[in-house]
C-alpha cells in the first residue's frame, strides 16, 4: 500500500516497524540499510504530518541528520526541493527531514 493512501494510524504502525528495523540495522551496523529504513520512516512521517506541514518558499531550515540547511526553492506533494548549504546543489528532501533554522547552528 502506497503511504498516500495509508490513515494516519497506518502510518504511525508503518513508522514503528521503520524504525524497529532500523535500529536493528544500526546495532548491526549496517549502515546501507540503516539508511534505507530511515529514509522509508522519514517519507511516511511526511504523509503524516502534511496536512499540519507548513513549509516556506524562500526559508531556510536544517536537515535532520546531517549537518547541513536546505534553503527550500520549492514543494512537490511531500518533497522540499532547495540549495543545500554544503555544496549548492538542488536537492528534494522529505518535509519531514527539515528542522526550524537554529541561529546556533553553525
Amino acid at each position: 500500500m502506497l503511504y498516500s493512501d495509508m490513515t494516519k494510524e497506518q502510518l504511525q504502525a508503518e513508522m514503528k516497524e521503520l524504525q524497529q528495523k532500523g535500529q536493528r540495522a544500526f546495532d548491526e551496523e549496517n549502515w546501507t540499510e540503516y539508511e534505507v529504513y530511515m529514509t522509508k520512516w522519514y517519507l511516511a512521517k511526511s504523509y503524516e504530518i502534511l496536512p499540519s506541514a507548513h513549509i516556506e518558499i524562500g526559508r531556510t531550515y536544517r536537515i535532520a541528520e546531517e549537518y547541513d540547511r536546505l534553503t527550500v526553492t520549492g514543494l512537490e506533494g511531500v518533497m522540499a526541493w532547495g540549495i543545500r548549504q554544503s555544496s549548492g546543489e538542488t536537492t528534494a528532501i522529505p518535509i519531514a527531514r527539515l528542522d526550524e533554522y537554529d541561529d546556533d547552528f553553525e
